[in-house]
């Protein structure tokens, strides 16, 4: 019975993942995304025109395949693992989803890239973005048996109390990790490539703090920037770790994964930004993404685990839940 549910279960899991493929192809049709792409390539002189082509390059369907099955996995594990369910699960993974994939990286986009990005596209993104979680949330946590609540439920442990002085130092060190972080992994790993350098005409600068020092005279905005994505980040991943109702370790890791399969998205072919810079930038998000959610996930997590010998093992009882 163990096995044959485990199968089922592993198939439910590639039908989110197909799932996720259409939401996100969808929403690049309904958004006018591709219209804009192709606008773009149109406006330019005709020589750059006929060198770019629309066409499929060759490792994109490689590279949409580890981005579909990394994000469709961990949002099938976050789904099955949650102790909500219906609408309230449906709402938490839509914001999850859409403020992680799509507010804070745009956000962001719009800082750095907003005069290298053709008109239109980054309002186009943010279509994009939150058609593809509209359509994806319903469907996932119905497609996964989460819509309504299971008949046989381990026991949830009270909460654990909460005070607001508490909360709001945890909200202070995540926002100065969130920070710190996006300065350490910015300048350690994608600084380090002299093409991202030239990219972004950012100057060569000798140590880290020397380049701390140079965004605060030079570009201040950029803490400000900083912070706010923090605040988001904190947000969107709230109520993830709030659902699942877990123990500090499994918070941990199921929020850095959370934000980590996010990153490949950047292993898909991208027309604006050269391989070289998108690859840096993938190294360095997935670092900072690890070690930030890691930490957000074990800070954010307020309750106490249920005793061992009251709760299922942890992926059994998710799959019961959708079998």
């Amino acid at each position: 019975m163990a096995t044959r549910t485990i199968f089922l279960t592993g198939l439910r899991i590639l039908a989110v993942c197909l799932l996720l493929a259409v939401c996100f192809t969808v929403g690049g049709v309904l958004s006018g995304l591709d219209k804009v792409a192709q606008q773009s390539i149109a406006s330019q002189p005709d020589s750059l025109a006929n060198q770019q082509v629309p066409q499929m390059p060759e490792n994109f369907l490689g590279s949409f395949l580890v981005f579909t099955l990394c994000v469709g996995g961990t949002l099938s594990y976050l789904i099955l693992r949650s102790r909500w369910h219906g609408w309230t699960l449906v709402g938490a993974i839509f914001v999850g989803m859409y403020g992680i994939s799509t507010v804070a990286i745009q956000v962001e986009s719009i800082a750095f890239l907003s005069n290298k990005l053709p008109q239109g596209m980054i309002r186009a993104l943010f279509v994009q973005g939150a058609i593809a979680a509209a359509l994806f949330a319903p469907l996932a946590v119905l497609a996964l048996g989460k819509w309504r609540a299971a008949s046989l439920r381990a026991p949830m442990s009270p909460a654990a109390s909460l005070k607001l002085a508490s909360m709001l130092v945890r909200v202070a060190i995540l926002v100065v990790a969130f920070v710190f972080l996006y300065m350490f992994f910015g300048y350690y790993v994608a600084w380090r490539n002299p093409e991202l350098q030239r990219f972004y005409r950012g100057p060569e600068l000798a140590t880290f703090w020397a380049a701390l020092r140079h965004n605060w005279i030079s570009s201040r905005w950029i803490y400000a920037l900083a912070v706010f994505r923090a605040l988001l980040h904190i947000a969107c991943l709230y109520p993830l770790v709030r659902m699942l109702h877990t123990s500090r370790w499994e918070s941990a890791l199921v929020a850095a994964l959370f934000l980590a399969c996010w990153t490949t998205v950047l292993l898909l072919p991208n027309p604006l930004m050269p391989a070289s810079v998108a690859r840096s930038h993938f190294w360095e998000t997935l670092g900072f993404n690890l070690v930030f959610g890691a930490l957000a996930g074990w800070l954010l997590c307020f309750t106490s685990p249920t005793p061992q010998w009251n709760r299922p093992n942890s992926l059994i009882g998710g799959f019961n839940a959708v079998a």
